[in-house]
């Protein structure tokens, strides 16, 4: 039976001399794949090579089949994908005075049937003005965002991910870029997001957006030697390796911009018994949180402590 299944490949190669034999199929928008199952082989035959009927023929031969969905077919997503991703040096539109941030977006662990006309509507819905999609692979992309009076805040983007991954039945990451006028400092603005939101995958992956503030600091960490880090770090690190919590609790506090009763109610806690520790760390440290450039070394090492210890 398995050497029945070689020859039917074979014969597959015979008529379609360009294709590819793999043991999983290649995200090339130029093939479609076809899965054999009893040899547990992919083939991927040129679309090009390919007749309407002989498509629709082989999918019902082989109906476990992998086809690149057409990406970015109307004329603004072609417009914008030429500006970012391109070499072209065209502006997408003429707007000088308009700014525009690009919010970069990546699927995970999605269904082989996953349709991204569904995702496209559902992410269209969440903003109250036009946008514009595009994408540079089936999971990958960005969206195009004009500036307006009203805009979508952090929380309801939170809110809106954990009921598009429960409809969906996939995990998303964002990355919120900056406003900026569309002039070549967009472009590089954008170039110099997608490292961070690359680096921000990597190291903060349990996060599920992502801004500029809030990668930044980690990623210029993470150019500094660690034992650098380790020695520049050592006093706070040894308060927060013998009080885990405590790290929480000032990274909490920092981020609360030291607002001692919001980060006592967050943390179910009195406020007295809030600023009893903030005071016991200030005393074991010598870190006084009062001092703004204080406050960033001490924020710093929280990154550090939780990030890359």
């Amino acid at each position: 039976m398995k050497k029945k299944d070689k020859v039917m490949i074979n014969k597959l190669c015979e008529r379609y001399p360009n294709s590819h034999i793999s043991s999983k199929p290649s995200n090339n928008s130029k093939l479609i794949w076809f899965y054999v199952e009893i040899d547990n082989q992919y083939i991927g035959i040129p679309l090009s090579e390919l007749s309407e009927a002989e498509k629709e023929l082989l999918k019902t031969l082989f109906p476990k089949y992998h086809e690149i969905q057409k990406l970015n077919t109307n004329e603004a997503s072609k417009k914008w994908f030429e500006y970012l991703y391109g070499t072209g040096n065209d502006y997408p539109v003429n707007e000088p005075n308009a700014e525009y941030r690009i919010i970069q977006f990546s699927i995970t662990q999605y269904k082989a049937d996953f349709e991204s006309e569904d995702w496209m509507e559902a992410i269209k819905a969440l903003f109250p003005h036009e946008i514009t999609i595009i994408f540079t692979s089936q999971n990958n992309g960005a969206i195009i965002e004009k500036k307006h009076n009203y805009l979508l805040t952090l929380d309801e983007l939170y809110t809106s991910i954990h009921a598009l991954e429960s409809d969906f039945y996939f995990k998303i990451h964002f990355f919120i870029g900056q406003f900026k006028a569309l002039t070549n400092e967009l472009k590089s603005l954008f170039q110099f997001e997608q490292i961070l939101y690359s680096f921000a995958k990597k190291e903060m992956g349990k996060d599920r957006v992502f801004t500029l503030e809030k990668v930044f600091p980690l990623y210029l960490l993470k150019n500094i030697p660690s034992q650098t880090r380790r020695i520049g770090f050592s006093t706070i690190y040894d308060i927060f390796q013998d009080d885990p919590e405590l790290r929480r609790l000032i990274k909490l506090y920092l981020e609360n911009q030291t607002n001692a009763s919001l980060t006592a109610k967050q943390l179910f806690l009195h406020r007295n018994s809030l600023q009893y520790r903030i005071d016991k760390f200030t005393e074991k440290t010598g870190f006084d949180l009062k001092s703004f450039a204080t406050s960033v070394i001490v924020y710093l090492a929280c990154l550090d402590f939780e990030y890359f210890d």
